[in-house]
């Protein structure tokens, strides 16, 4: 078995300091620690992390998948009771991490780009999109698609013909949706045509999570 330190785990002292929280933005040997636990954390619809040292967008968005899925606080922030789920103990020689399973939806409101993934591969990807403007932000967090597809669609609360068409419902009125992606939403994901229809034909009726994150 190879060595793997426990995250946080400071060796020769009787009073450790606290731990520090991790996200976005950070880097360093601590996070690629992060990155291999949440390789070797379970099941997941995100691709694999690249062990980069990095916490960007994919990192943040496993992390918020595996907290969702450890009843844990969905922040994306690494901190005392993420870490003390996460695996302590490091692969094995030669063993790799079980590929990903099922389709999944990144909204990375921090670089304005959407992924679409089936099996952790992308089969889409689309910039830039938008999120909710002031007062009207976009939720971040984990959510299942629901059955809510709308090829054409109007808001009730926002009147204005098709101004939603090609939605995909994630939360409560939230959705992703054809728009303009240099126009703030009122909290909904607007991805530019084509490619709103392009993706509202990949989700067709399957089962799909989505991550918004940097919202």
């Amino acid at each position: 078995m190879l060595s793997f330190n426990p995250l946080f785990v400071y060796t020769a002292r009787t009073n450790p300091p606290p731990m520090q929280n991790l996200r976005h933005g950070d880097s360093g040997p601590i996070v690629e620690q992060i990155q291999t636990a949440l390789n070797f954390a379970g099941p997941t619809r995100l691709p694999r992390l690249p062990i980069d040292g990095q916490f960007g967008a994919l990192t943040v968005a496993r992390v918020m998948e595996f907290q969702s899925l450890n009843d844990l606080a969905v922040d994306g922030v690494v901190g005392p009771q993420t870490n003390g789920k996460l695996p302590q103990d490091g692969p094995g020689d030669n063993q790799q991490p079980d590929p990903a399973q099922g389709r999944s939806i990144l909204a990375d409101l921090y670089d304005r780009e959407l992924t679409a993934y089936d099996n952790g591969n992308t089969a889409l990807h689309i910039s830039p999109i938008s999120g909710g403007r002031p007062g009207y932000r976009s939720t971040p967090g984990v959510f299942e698609m629901t059955s809510r597809r709308l090829r054409r669609h109007s808001s009730s609360e926002f009147p204005g013909k098709d101004n939603m068409n090609f939605s995909l419902f994630y939360h409560g009125g939230e959705a992703i949706h054809q728009g303009d992606p240099n126009v703030k939403s009122h909290g909904c994901i607007h991805v530019p045509a084509p490619f709103a229809e392009q993706l509202f034909d990949w989700a067709g009726n399957t089962d799909i999570w989505v991550v918004v994150i940097g919202a």
